[in-house]
């Protein structure tokens, strides 16, 4: 019976020992190929969230610590972008002690993340993996690290090269002047000041120069509440221009500039230190610091600081900007006067100047006269402020910074650079005015400084106040006038919205 049972019972399939081997092989590598996927995952992404690597490892305290201060990092962060006002986060960018902070916080911050990115990799690997998974493993972690790290190191060397900029242009610390404010609170320099007043010297300098005559002078004249400004512009061929009588070269020139030859406004700043060096003995700008005085006897106001452009490198910085726009009302020679001319900039509205074209619109004077070179420098200014908005001097910043190293000196004080930044955001979004002395004001040979004063007084009122020309000092301290000067009937000039403030300017 047993036996015909047995046989009657179909046969029982026994597996063959290959294919068992096989499954097995074949569920071992998936098993492999799914333990190194998650790995490498886990890998990237503790490359790039800090402490979520190591809580994927099981390593629960330590991945937690880390994923909590990256999340408090970045929630701090959130919290300074939204609550802290964009110029007082722009002004950390010339402040030579918060750039030091910042290069030695990222630099921090990149070894820190670097090393959790490497212990985590570690942590993740499976054992037993071969040379070229390991080698895998490895360069998805450096690629994932680089991410975050290559801006991390480009923050870091930017915060050097800016705190360098710093250092090359502003006042050298402990530098001697004659003529800056004495006491500037920097924690708020403006508390007590109405008005801050910059001089603008566009210097000619070059190699075929003998030293420096700035034929630009502009006085831009700033409120420091509200960012409005006013421009004072004063031909090169302004002549026997009065030393306020507190100036030391006061008791030189009684009678105004005048030297020999030399009677001309734009030959001060090269002269006068040459001819009485022991009034400037140690200072820094000896130049600088007697056009400021000539300035003040011209206007009638305190200068507080000084910036000068040497135009030779003017094309450099309108280059790093990427060039600026302007309407051109006429054709401008390109050459002139000892040169031949080379060609023309063309007339015609919003004209995309380079470097080149912008420094010869500024400065070409044939078939010109000074007073139309001044307003096209008006202009000029004018479109660099529009073109210098922060997303192009972000694209742009090094090469604004090897240019304005070079081209850029002033005796402001390196502390004061973060609130000279806050106060030029104000300016970009004011309303900008200017008076330019040409010759439908005054007489450049003969020029009745007291009407000047009166004039500037008058620009300078707050708007709510009466425009009649005043015989008391401005808010801007402007100087009480030289009783010795009889007043001309020539009109006073209309006060207008400068043009040279808007996007494309009108020249």
């Amino acid at each position: 019976m047993r036996t015909e049972e047995t046989a009657a019972r179909p046969a029982r399939k026994v597996p063959s020992r290959s294919g068992t081997r096989r499954s097995r092989l074949t569920s071992r590598r998936q098993q492999r190929s799914g333990h190194y996927g998650r790995f490498l995952a886990f890998a990237a992404l503790g490359s790039f969230v800090p402490g979520s690597g190591l809580l994927a490892a099981g390593r629960r305290r330590s991945g937690l610590f880390f994923l909590t201060l990256f999340l408090l990092g970045v929630a701090a962060l959130a919290a300074v972008y939204l609550l802290v006002p964009k110029e007082r986060l722009l002004a950390v960018a010339f402040d030579q002690r918060d750039l030091t902070i910042v290069a030695g916080v990222l630099a921090a911050v990149g070894i820190v993340w670097l090393l959790i990115a490497v212990v985590s990799h570690r942590a993740l690997e499976p054992a037993g993996l071969s040379a070229g998974k390991r080698l895998g493993g490895a360069f998805v972690v450096i690629i994932a690290t680089s991410l975050v790290l290559t801006p991390v190191a480009a923050g870091v060397q930017r915060a050097f090269v800016q705190r360098d900029l710093i250092e090359s242009v502003a006042a050298p610390e402990n530098s001697i002047s004659n003529t800056t404010p004495e006491t500037v609170e920097e924690v708020d320099p403006w508390a007590d000041k109405p008005r801050v007043n910059v001089l603008l010297l566009g210097g000619d300098g070059g190699p075929n120069r003998e030293g420096i005559r700035p034929d630009s002078q502009i006085l831009a004249s700033i409120d420091t509440q509200n960012g409005d400004m006013v421009l004072f512009s004063l031909p090169r061929n302004l002549q026997h221009t009065p030393f306020p009588e507190d100036s030391p070269l006061h008791a030189f020139y009684p009678d105004g500039f005048d030297d020999d030859e030399e009677n001309m406004i734009n030959a001060v700043y090269g002269t006068v230190p040459a001819a009485y060096p022991e009034v400037f003995e140690g200072v820094a700008y000896p130049g600088a610091d007697a056009n400021k005085w000539v300035v003040e006897g011209a206007l009638g106001v305190d200068v507080d600081y000084f910036v000068m452009l040497n135009l030779e490198g003017f094309e450099q910085m309108v280059d790093a900007l990427g060039g600026i726009t302007i309407d051109v009302k006429e054709d401008i020679p390109i050459g002139g006067g000892s040169s031949p001319i080379s060609g023309y900039i063309r007339a015609g509205e919003n004209q995309r100047l380079d470097g080149y074209h912008a420094l010869w619109f500024a400065r070409s004077r044939e078939g010109s006269d000074d007073y139309h070179r001044m307003e096209r420098q008006r202009c000029v200014i004018g479109a660099i402020i529009e073109e210098a908005d922060p997303i192009t001097v972000f694209r742009r910043y090094q090469e604004l910074a090897e240019a304005t190293k070079d081209i850029v000196a002033t005796d402001i004080p390196a502390g004061l650079l973060p609130a000279f930044v806050e106060l030029a955001l104000k300016v970009k979004d004011a309303s900008v005015t200017s008076l330019p002395f040409t010759n439908q004001v005054i007489e450049p040979e003969n020029p009745d400084y007291d009407l000047m004063h009166s004039l500037v007084a008058e620009a300078l009122l707050p708007p709510a106040e009466p425009t009649s020309i005043p015989t008391a000092t401005a808010s801007a301290s402007p100087r009480q006038a030289s009783p010795t000067a009889t007043p001309t009937p020539t009109p006073s000039p209309t006060i207008e919205p400068d043009e040279a403030a808007d996007v494309t300017a009108v020249c």
